[in-house]
């Protein structure tokens, strides 16, 4: 049964190849399509990584008017795409992972039945990294005492 109201699209399968260089010289491969959804058009740039288990495809969205010019609304996604992989959350010293010196986290919430190093499905993708919450609690541990701001926002919204 397909209900008129679902949409499936994969941008991994019908999306084109966008290739791009992060500040670091890392060289990124990004599937990019624009599709029709109820409210305009769906601009989305999924990552092409590989069979990693501790990375995970970062994914940016653009959504326009049914009005728009669809290759300004790419470009406009690429321009996120170039913001997002030239930007660092976390850092790494000897192996660990730790909140950058801005002390500022940014990502996704994901959900995943394949954990198997973590009591939960949900975890983070911060910089491409699969975090579970396990690891982002340890994160956490020094900067205990702070205060901190939480907030959640949709795809398609800059991350300031």
């Amino acid at each position: 049964m397909n209900d008129k109201n679902t949409m499936i699209h994969s941008t991994l399968e019908e999306g084109y190849d966008f290739f791009i260089t992060d500040k670091w010289s890392v060289r990124h491969h990004y599937k990019i399509s624009t599709f029709e959804v109820p409210s305009g058009f769906l601009s989305e740039a999924y990552e092409v990584i590989e069979n990693d288990i501790d990375n995970e495809p970062r994914v940016f969205h653009i959504l326009s008017d049914f009005d728009c010019d669809i290759e300004e609304a790419e470009l406009k996604l690429k321009e996120k795409v170039k913001t997002g992989i030239n930007r660092r959350y976390l850092d790494c010293n000897e192996g660990k992972l730790s909140i950058g010196d801005d002390l500022q986290v940014a990502g996704r919430i994901q959900w995943s039945d394949k954990l198997i190093d973590s009591n939960f499905d949900y975890f983070f993708e911060i910089d491409g990294k699969k975090i579970t919450i396990e690891k982002f609690i340890a994160m956490l541990e020094e900067v205990e005492g702070w205060n901190f701001k939480f907030q959640i926002i949709d795809t398609t919204d800059p991350i300031d």
